[in-house]
């Protein structure tokens, strides 16, 4: 596969010319830049984007491409949504700015399946899949997800409050041992540390948290002036963070990077039970997040249009 940055030349091979002809009476390629965003502007039509390595094997991926082209029949939902497929390459066009989508294996492979986006009349973007990434589309699912984006009525799976929630010795017990969810707690010391350490600390813990909301990690932050650090942490030098997975809560792993959100966000990533959602083992975005953030962005309507 190639494994380069979208938008960044060479393209992949057959970029131009793997498109069956047989779709082209209802189906679309992603046009460059801004083209998309000005002309949905202009009609404000659901728009369907579906994203697969189409350039590798298109033998192999046509079946996702014949299912959105029977979804696409004038007698079905061509009168109501416009219908946009291509390769991952040219998803480039929903961050122009750095052009940050990895089109390689780890992101998405022929195996995979395609990951699919849509925009309604207001330019609220849903993802066809959940937290954890892109599901089977068959006529039915896909359908019924097209028609709640028609409608207004599609929804996005549900997050938890993004909040770090203040522990003591007197909740411990109940607070650490009765979930099954892995732990992510931050000592600190609210006069040791000073003011300024502390409010930038809280800053990150709560940027961290914003970036877990849709993970099963629980964040947590405790104050441990004038009070006994619980055994088995080792606090050298408040803040510490440390890291309990669910089933080794005995065994709480303490973070040896200098902190910072990115380095938390890291060591979060690198020793969940399981890996996260939203992100792979080095902290790093995966592709379905990356590009519903940034999909969501290029429909935005409080974005300055003349940039497109």
């Amino acid at each position: 596969m190639s494994a380069h940055y979208c938008g960044y030349n060479p393209p992949p091979p057959n970029f131009k010319t793997f498109f069956p002809e047989k779709y082209k009476d209802r189906l679309q390629r992603l046009p460059n830049f801004g083209k998309l965003r000005s002309s949905w502007e202009i009609h404000r039509r659901p728009t369907l984007v579906v994203l697969h390595v189409f350039a590798d094997d298109i033998g192999a991926l046509d079946k996702w491409i014949d299912v959105v082209y029977r979804l696409a029949a004038p007698g079905f939902l061509g009168g109501e949504m416009d219908f946009f497929v291509d390769d991952l390459w040219q998803s480039f066009i929903f961050n122009e700015d750095d052009f940050s989508f990895s089109r390689s294996d780890e992101g998405c492979t022929v195996d995979s399946f395609p990951l699919i986006y849509a925009a309604n009349s207001t330019g609220k973007v849903f993802f066809f899949g959940d937290f954890t990434g892109p599901k089977l589309p068959d006529l039915e699912s896909l359908r019924d997800f097209c028609d709640q984006v028609i409608k207004g009525i599609a929804e996005e799976p549900t997050a938890r409050d993004p909040k770090v929630e203040n522990i003591s010795l007197d909740s411990w017990n109940e607070l650490m041992y009765a979930s099954d969810n892995d732990i992510a707690i931050c000592f600190y010391n609210s006069l040791q540390n000073g003011a300024e350490v502390n409010s930038s600390l809280m800053a990150n813990l709560d940027w961290l948290a914003d970036k877990l909301k849709q993970e099963s990690v629980l964040l947590y932050k405790m104050d441990i002036h004038g009070s006994r650090i619980p055994k088995k942490f080792l606090v050298e030098s408040p803040p510490d963070f440390f890291f309990l997975q669910a089933n080794q809560k005995h065994n709480p792993l303490r973070c040896k990077y200098q902190l910072n959100m990115w380095t938390m966000l890291r060591f979060v990533a690198e020793n969940s039970s399981k890996e996260l959602s939203y992100y792979n083992r080095r902290g790093n975005r995966k592709l379905h997040a990356d590009l519903l953030i940034h999909i969501k962005d290029y429909f935005n309507l409080s974005r300055n249009k003349t940039r497109y």
